[in-house]
């Protein structure tokens, strides 16, 4: 991959902006159309929908709407759609598509029609709009179930196929779809609110065409990609050359599939690597190159672009690879319902806390007020319900309030409650109110507020998730598919913080005992009485718990997030009458160091403390430096490692059982008895980071 051409486009920076401002409102007017037509709550109450805007080729101009991470898939889909139908695209056709393997976007429920835009009869650019339809078939109602070991099980898919042909309505595919959904009423509205928000951005878009002419429209196109894809190789080059490691989980019922992401970051470009990802599997969350890529560089450029508009420019500097045959790239008959959210999710958690790594070892740039810990969309806990109303038809719905996790601390700042980004260019996803709930479906909220616990702790803590308790009301029963993420394996937290919550779900029978559920379960039943109840996951905290200030503990107390016996042993803050008292928390804290201390294993590779080092500084990771070829602890100066030996091998380490199989380990400071970093892996396996600066491995006194 090389720079792109130097070349200045034909229009001035000033006629640039203008085209961008028009193509921008083009597709947040498109995205608007969607909301205001859909009927379903899924897209017009928590806004599961997009409007993208491509050039001729599928190349990404803009887009409107809530989901970043529908945006990148649509160029896939396009020349998928394209290499079908090649010459023959005439003005008035109009595609339909929903299979991941072949032409879809993120998994079979949400589909992409996509609009050829023609200015007479030259193609120019299409119009691809996306929502999230109520259910698309398969053996559960809302086409998600995690019992399905193969694709045919899931959903009907369909390749890219005509839905309207010279705008003639194609009425067979129509019958087809609707043949095989169980709320057609529902899939069909939401449908031509789809087809409508086309019809409005493609009249836009010929008419800012027309206005300024076709060619210096196109020359326009092309000149907003070159200017996306030059700052971003500007952004990018701040960043410390080097290889940054990161390693998430995704569980399935006690089994852990691995899914590593390597970073090298070398001059104006990004590699994110997921070679040692596991084989393909028959769960539901197999994925594919277009959807991984497309969320990486959604999330990531969120961190290094998030004042830009996500363009076909930013993915010109990044390469993702994905090894064909594994859970990253799979084939059929993988299924492919979740390709979006378990793995995928977890492969953006890890290439995104890989950028965050390069960030920390880099000199002060844009990007430097944005460190965070990992993306907490990973502790989602979405759940989906059918019942069969009083005209015996089915009807159902995805209880949205399932994605409202708490996001990760930030370096500087706590994470949010009910949210799930600590950075992104917009929302993602809004939770359906109550009172809509309950005037749509047959339930009765019970209450929905934050979840307590002192789950991420830190110098700055994370968010709180959804913690939510619903029952059936006017229904005999309803049925649901459960499809938790984080059950046992929390996310880690980031220098010193300590892991987020996990998820849960308990059903609460009318009469006997309460009952954990498996996060990932279908055919739930609650009959007349019963309820369920869910807690939502969250990130994990920043800095030392014990480094966190007092008063902003005791804040925490008295909004109930914490207990006073939780803030004590957690925080080591002693409360008196409701306030801190300095003298004790001082005297705690220091005996809890202490404690971790006398505890601890010794460090794998420790090394003298008299040893100097001589030549580069720089940042390794938070709260460890760089003395030329030695990683020190920043706050003690305690020497920790000698290049290019990873700087946790100079550590003491804590470990403790979580469940069967999974530990937390916790690095210390050897001097202070501070957390340096606290992390969950399974037993036995390696640190899940590796921060490796260019000038880290080069400052090694013996060659490799």
């Amino acid at each position: 991959m090389t720079n792109p051409a130097t070349t200045e486009p034909v229009l001035d920076p000033v006629s640039l902006e203008v085209l961008r401002s028009r193509l921008q409102a083009t597709a947040e007017d498109g995205a608007t159309t969607i909301e205001r037509t859909a009927i379903s709550p899924v897209i017009s109450e928590s806004r599961d929908y997009s409007c993208t805007l491509l050039e001729a080729n599928g190349d990404l101009i803009l887009a409107g709407g809530a989901l970043t991470h529908h945006f990148g898939v649509c160029g896939q889909a396009v020349r998928a759609t394209i290499k079908a139908y090649g010459d023959s695209l005439v003005p008035g056709d109009m595609f339909f598509a929903n299979d991941p393997h072949n032409g879809g976007g993120l998994h079979a429920q949400d589909v992409l029609i996509q609009l050829p835009v023609f200015v007479d009869d030259r193609l120019i650019a299409w119009v691809v709009n996306s929502g999230h339809m109520l259910d698309m078939g398969g053996m559960v109602f809302g086409s998600w179930s995690p019992d399905a070991v193969d694709c045919f099980q899931e959903a009907l898919r369909l390749p890219p196929v005509h839905l309207f042909r010279g705008g003639e309505e194609q009425s067979a595919v129509w019958k087809i779809i609707l043949n095989n959904v169980r709320v057609p009423d529902i899939v069909e509205m939401d449908l031509r609110s789809l087809v409508a928000g086309c019809e409005v951005a493609k009249d836009k878009l010929v008419e800012t065409a027309r206005s300024m002419g076709v060619e210096r429209f196109l020359s326009g196109l092309h000149g907003l990609r070159s200017l996306a894809e030059r700052e971003m190789r500007r952004r990018i080059s701040g960043l410390t050359d080097g290889v940054y490691r990161y390693t998430s989980w995704v569980e399935w019922h006690g089994e852990l599939f691995e899914v590593p992401c390597a970073l090298t970051v070398a001059a104006d470009e990004l590699v994110f690597d997921f070679t040692g990802a596991p084989p393909q599997t028959d769960h539901y969350f197999n994925s594919k190159p277009h959807i991984i890529e497309a969320i990486v560089v959604g999330d990531c450029t969120d961190v290094l672009a998030f004042d830009l508009p996500l363009a076909e420019g930013m993915f010109a500097p990044i390469t993702v690879v994905c090894p064909p045959g594994t859970v990253v790239n799979s084939a059929p008959p993988a299924p492919v319902a979740s390709a979006h959210i378990d793995v995928a999710i977890n492969a953006t958690t890890a290439a995104q806390q890989c950028v965050m790594l390069a960030i920390a070892a880099s000199e002060a740039n844009e990007a430097s007020g944005l460190l965070c810990g990992p993306l907490a969309v990973s502790s989602m806990a979405l759940n989906t319900w059918s019942y069969e109303t009083q005209a015996g038809t089915p009807d159902g719905w995805m209880m949205m309030d399932g994605s409202l996790a708490g996001n990760s601390a930030g370096f500087d700042r706590d994470g949010t409650d009910f949210w799930t980004f600590m950075i992104a260019r917009k929302p993602i996803l809004e939770a359906i109110d109550v009172e809509m709930l309950e005037s749509w479906y047959p339930v009765l909220v019970d209450f929905k507020k934050m979840r307590s616990g002192p789950f991420g702790a830190g110098r700055y803590r994370a968010g709180a998730g959804c913690h939510m308790r619903f029952r059936a009301h006017g229904a005999a029963q309803l049925t649901g598919a459960l499809l938790a993420i984080r059950e046992d394996f929390p996310l880690s937290g980031t220098a010193g913080g300590l892991p987020g919550a996990t998820s849960e779900f308990v059903l609460h029978p009318a009469e006997g005992p309460s009952v954990p559920l498996a996060g990932k379960s279908t055919g739930v039943v609650l009959g007349p009485d019963d309820s369920l109840e869910f807690c939502l996951g969250s990130g994990g905290g920043h800095g030392d718990p014990l480094t966190r200030d007092p008063a902003a503990v005791a804040r925490d107390v008295r909004h109930g997030r914490l207990g006073p016996a939780e803030a004590a042993d957690v925080y080591g803050v002693v409360l008196v009458d409701g306030r801190p008292d300095d003298d004790a928390t001082r005297a705690r804290r220091a005996d809890e160091r202490r404690q971790r201390l006398a505890a601890a294993v010794p460090a794998r590779r420790p090394v003298p403390a008299d040893t100097r080092g001589t030549g580069p500084t720089g940042r390794i990771y938070p709260g460890v430096d760089q003395h030329g070829e030695l990683a020190v602890a920043s706050a003690s100066g305690a020497v920790l490692a000698v290049a290019p030996q990873p700087w946790t091998d100079g550590c003491p380490t804590l470990e403790r059982p979580l469940t069967p199989g999974l530990v937390e380990r916790s690095y210390l400071d050897p001097v202070t008895g501070d957390l340096l970093l606290v992390e969950v892996a399974p037993e036995g396996h390696p640190c899940t980071i590796e921060s490796r600066p260019r000038r880290w491995i080069e400052a090694s006194p013996t060659p490799g």
